[in-house]
């Protein structure tokens, strides 16, 4: 018969995350003919083996911006109709030629503005010069999935005269992965236009976390003007995540301008509505998921707005 293990000390969570234990024996008893629980061994091996992760909490960044639009092509075309928002997430941006493709063809094809997340440098660049569009990339951490940097990106067909990365709250607690957003004023004709590239945390930092997350979103950017889209991963595959999301952005003076688009992801579980667009100021006309293959788990989200007047 097994003897019962004693309690792990209060902190050993907390230190074993942090890198600071060495190995199981720190922390786990040493009486003589204590067993121990098989869960402690294996959340202990869990927790040993997950590397922190690299971080880049200053706001000045770093930063990677760049203008590939061709000199007065926007200014030469006549009065805009609608404004075209698009939020992909390309998955590591490991597969940069089919995303480009997935933006040369209907209905991405032209888009005004694309929110980019799990970006790197060299992928954002890349796809701004072939569709002609400036940009600003900021990262949020080197993600020790590929040991390259992992960040948000906005493109744009229209000039970007601000912008400013945004940290978020709440690491993830076993990597401590950091989140942020990042925004950017697009001049739009004379009108500015608050654009917000957002990716969240996972689930596993919990809802309330989140929800901090896109409040913290909504206040940096509260005041700044009366047009303002926040676009991205809210990561919300957890029952009851998007509906409270919804309810926040729309408490918020937000109107949930990609309600009723459907999954955005395809996983082992069945589809997932991890991506959204919120709006205020701007008038949504039509909607959509983009389900071609496009590079990604998830299929770029797509809204079309009335041009502001």
């Amino acid at each position: 018969m097994y003897a019962m293990s004693q309690p792990l000390p209060p902190d050993t969570a907390g230190r074993v995350a942090h890198g600071r234990v060495a190995s199981l024996r720190q922390v786990l008893p040493r009486s003589k003919g204590l067993l121990v629980a098989p869960w402690a061994i294996l959340l202990l091996t869990l927790l040993t083996a997950c590397p922190l992760a690299v971080n880049y909490p200053d706001e000045a960044g770093p930063r990677y911006s760049g203008d590939h639009r061709t000199a007065g092509a926007v200014s030469a075309e006549q009065e805009p109709s609608s404004l075209t928002v698009v939020t992909f997430n390309l998955a590591f941006a490991e597969n940069v030629t089919e995303a480009i493709s997935a933006l040369t063809r209907p209905p991405l094809a032209g888009a005004d503005v694309i929110a980019m997340q799990e970006m790197d440098a060299s992928a954002v660049d890349r796809i701004a010069r072939e569709l002609g569009l400036a940009y600003v990339y900021y990262p949020a951490s080197v993600h020790q999935k590929d040991g390259d940097d992992f960040g948000n990106a906005l493109l744009s067909r229209w000039p970007i005269t601000e912008d400013r990365k945004i940290n978020l709250p709440h690491d993830d607690p076993y990597h401590q992965q950091h989140r942020i957003a990042v925004v950017a004023t697009l001049d739009l004709r004379g009108t500015p236009v608050q654009v917000v590239s957002v990716h969240n945390a996972t689930p596993i930092v919990g809802l309330s976390a989140r929800l901090d997350q896109s409040e913290t979103i909504i206040d940096a950017v509260d005041g700044m003007g009366p047009v303002q889209v926040i676009a991205g991963d809210f990561n919300t595959s957890d029952p009851g995540s998007l509906e409270q999301t919804v309810k926040l952005f729309s408490g918020r003076g937000f109107e949930w301008a990609s309600e009723g688009v459907g999954d955005t992801v395809d996983s082992i579980i069945g589809g997932l509505p991890l991506d959204s667009v919120f709006v205020r100021g701007l008038t949504p006309v039509e909607r959509g998921v983009d389900r071609s293959p496009a590079g990604s788990d998830h299929h770029p989200l797509w809204v079309r707005f009335a041009w502001p007047q």
